[in-house]
């Protein structure tokens, strides 16, 4: 692969990206690149591509809607942590120290990652004090970055960590959920997370789900300024699609009725509302 620099790289691809082979494209990729010391030349695997044209499209409708709808700042309120059309969860509130910061817009969000990372980091250890400083600011980095492509709240992720694993990355359930985001075998591969104990691997996995349920019970629901789509993915992520499909909503198991009201509790803290 050749990046803009002019050089060329060696990437590791799955049999998901095989059209990548098909000859000379465009493209904007998310790479894990991992080097055991500065010795040793680094390795780059592909996490997840798309054509350069159709992200530029995007990103070009999605400048166009914000300047069309520019809405008033809203006070701290229940704002859907996804964004639909231009709808973004933008507390403001005074947050205790630790806590974790939203960003005031998703262009500025994107551009400056790295202010939010010793927040996100600090807060993360304080909720696992035996992460090593650079495990946590590893999945701050990892949360920060992959919520700012898929345009999820970065707060709602860590919300999923936290009561997920407890920001654990070696975390296995009787069921043999693994890893950050508690992801199931066939889940996991059906993500492309080849180790789900690696925390890059497992949040861009855990990440990408939850993006899908969001748009997908959002797109039900029709109604981006409300809670039921959230509180629906939530189950899924939890008890799977099928089973929220089945009951026509958040199934009957005390499991998944307890850990939807944990993870929208922790949100809602995060976010400073109050209730």
């Amino acid at each position: 692969m050749e990046i803009e620099s002019g050089r060329s790289i060696v990437i590791q691809i799955g049999d998901a990206h095989g059209w990548l082979t098909r000859g000379q494209v465009r493209i904007r990729a998310i790479v894990q690149v991992q080097r055991e010391s500065e010795l040793v030349t680094p390795t780059y695997r592909l996490l997840d591509a798309a054509f350069a044209s159709t992200v530029a499209k995007w990103e070009a409708q999605q400048r166009a809607r914000v300047q069309a709808s520019r809405p008033p700042q809203p006070k701290p309120s229940a704002r859907p942590p996804v964004r639909g059309g231009n709808t973004v969860s933008r507390a403001k509130s005074p947050a205790p120290p630790r806590r974790p910061q939203p960003a005031p817009d998703w262009d500025t969000f994107r551009a400056n990652l790295h202010l939010y990372v010793p927040e996100y980091a600090g807060f993360i250890r304080s909720r696992n004090p035996r992460l090593s400083p650079h495990q946590a600011e590893q999945i701050a980095w990892a949360i920060l970055r992959f919520s700012a492509h898929y345009g999820v709240d970065p707060r709602f992720i860590v919300a999923i960590v936290l009561v997920e694993s407890g920001f654990n990355p070696n975390a296995t359930s009787r069921k043999g959920a693994a890893g950050l985001g508690q992801l199931m075998p066939g889940t996991a591969r059906g993500l492309g997370v080849v180790d789900p104990y690696d925390p890059i691997q497992n949040l861009h996995g855990t990440v990408k789900l939850v993006r899908g349920h969001l748009e997908k019970y959002w797109a039900q629901t029709g109604d981006p300024n409300g809670w039921e789509h959230v509180v629906l993915a939530l189950a899924a992520y939890n008890a799977g699609s099928g089973a929220v499909r089945k009951h026509g909503g958040v199934p009957p198991y005390r499991e998944t009725q307890n850990y939807v009201r944990k993870v929208i509790q922790v949100y809602k803290q995060l976010c400073g509302i109050r209730e």
